[in-house]
């Protein structure tokens, strides 16, 4: 349905974002900020204070303020550092082969080849080197976002029926807003001074843009989003956004909202296209409930040993084929070698196409409360009994589950990436330095 703020590998953004010019060649060996012993380094501030200065003199700004700019790109590098550091700590990374991939996937969706995309970025004086960099950058902070935040997010059952309840029982089409969002960042503990300052910054940008000024000028000269979010937020319906965010449901395409407070800081969003679309409601199917026994046969077993397993199997399943389904998940708890085991085999429930075709083709056609013979799968032996059978209609709420949870827990992303980043930063020694020769009238 829509992309999030911190997922947005569109090529056009990236190619703003690695743009090199010949006077960031300079050789500029001096630290910018220290970030809990590493260094930030003038040259990393020099190259973005450079791509900064181009957008915002291509947006139209008659005047920069060389320490504003500076300071800009200074915490949008410590960000980028204190991110890549905790990815660090976690254990993630990225290979080489997924940024050949998604280049390829990102030449493709603009209807190039990568050797296109090399002539492209060479004809707008880009380095494709650092262009690769920066791709790398965000899958390693879209991975570290999915493993640090994602998984941590509980959606209760009461919120997805609610939701359910709202917007999906019954069928119609919806309206979807492309929003794009302008962001004044506040610190992760603000003063009531600092919250003041920012807060009077986006009156006055807002008060501008009520007046005809364009939002992406406005964007490129005003807003100071350092923490890697993106500006294109991508399509959302009522529902699947922040309910801080509600107010611009009411908007007519081309409106903004008034500055809005979030843990990020305010935001002005734009209501920049609008379409009505109708529910994607797919096909019904049925779902089984199933548990399962395994025994697993070692590579290396012998003819005899693998025999004697099967023996095993086949004189379980011939003892439990008339028991109750406490006394077969009892069972599991005891000799299952499958994961499930400690659950009583419990597999859940799941439709056809989720396991392997030989297990498929006997758990749909066993009866409610019936156990199989041995089944014999790429994973070993197994031996099913179905708990329930259950029938599932395209608009119900069974079907809708899966997509519920991911449009609720995207919404709650949105709160709790900036808190996440807020946390990152105020636990970090951050010590910021000067390099007088970046901000010089020859580098602007």
């Amino acid at each position: 349905m829509h992309k999030l703020w911190w997922k947005n590998l569109a090529l056009v953004g990236l190619l703003c974002a690695s743009t090199h010019q010949a006077s960031a060649a300079m050789v500029l060996d001096g630290v910018a900020a220290t970030v809990n012993n590493q260094a930030v380094s003038c040259y990393q501030v020099a190259e973005g204070v450079i791509t900064l200065t181009t957008q915002m003199k291509q947006a139209g700004a008659k005047s920069i303020d060389p320490q504003k700019l500076y300071d800009r790109v200074l915490d949008t590098e410590v960000m980028l550092l204190l991110q890549k550091r905790e990815a660090k700590k976690l254990g993630i990374s990225v290979t080489a082969e997924e940024v050949d991939k998604t280049l390829e996937n990102m030449a493709k969706s603009n209807g190039l080849r990568v050797s296109q995309l090399k002539e492209v970025l060479a004809k707008q004086g880009m380095d494709y080197g650092s262009y690769k960099k920066t791709l790398e950058n965000r899958i390693l902070i879209n991975k570290l976002v999915t493993t640090g935040i994602r998984s941590q997010i509980n959606i209760s059952e009461e919120s997805m029926h609610e939701y359910y309840r709202k917007y999906l029982k019954n069928p119609k089409p919806v309206r979807e807003l492309h929003l794009r969002q302008m962001l004044f960042d506040l610190p992760a503990s603000p003063t009531p001074e600092q919250v003041k300052v920012v807060r009077n910054k986006a009156l006055n940008v807002y008060d501008r843009l009520r007046e005809g000024e364009s939002f992406d000028k406005l964007t490129t000269l005003y807003s100071t989003n350092s923490s890697g979010m993106d500006n294109d937020l991508g399509w959302f319906m009522q529902g699947s956004i922040s309910s801080v965010f509600n107010a611009v449901f009411a908007l007519p395409v081309g409106q903004v909202t008034e500055p809005t407070r979030s843990p990020a800081g305010f935001h002005i969003l734009l209501a920049a296209e609008e379409r009505w679309k109708k529910p994607d409601m797919g096909e019904a199917y049925d779902q089984v409930h199933a548990r399962h026994i395994l025994y697993k046969i070692p590579a290396a077993a012998s003819i005899e040993e693998k025999a004697d397993i099967m023996l095993q199997a086949k004189t379980l399943a011939r003892q439990l084929q008339s028991v109750s389904d406490e006394d077969f998940a009892a069972r599991a708890k005891e000799v299952s070698q499958g994961p499930s085991a400690e659950k009583g085999g419990d597999l859940g429930w799941f439709k056809r196409g989720q396991m392997v075709p030989e297990f498929d083709d006997v758990v749909f056609k066993l009866e409610a409360g019936k156990t199989s013979d041995v089944v014999r799968t790429r994973f070993g032996l197994h031996i099913i009994r179905v708990v329930e059978k259950r029938h599932i209609d395209p608009s119900s709420y069974e079907a809708n589950q899966a997509r519920i949870q991911q449009v609720l827990t995207d919404a709650e992303m949105q709160t709790q990436v900036p808190r996440w980043m807020a946390r990152l930063k105020s636990d970090a020694v951050v010590n910021k330095k000067s390099c007088p020769q970046v901000i010089q009238p020859g580098v602007l």
